[in-house]
């Protein structure tokens, strides 16, 4: 999921550099659904939360990061 967050991060930032912020909450949602997808169209294995929770930390930590990169170069 994280690899899909980064992704997600750099195309936002080449193709909609001026409305970035905007588009960073979907690419959140997309990749909180892809995670449920994963993790629930694979093997029932015990610590579904736990694994749940780690993606979408990751997640959201990546596109802050990836968001306070943007935000200045809204500005511009």
């Amino acid at each position: 999921m994280w690899a899909l967050a980064v992704v997600g991060a750099v195309l936002v930032g080449v193709l909609q550099p001026t409305d970035g912020i905007v588009w960073m909450p979907i690419v959140l949602g997309a990749c909180t659904l892809t995670a449920f997808a994963i993790q629930l169209g694979g093997p029932t294995v015990p610590g579904i939360v736990g694994r749940l929770a780690e993606a979408v930390l990751g997640s959201v930590i990546i596109l802050a990061v990836a968001s306070a990169i943007l935000v200045p170069l809204t500005h511009l």
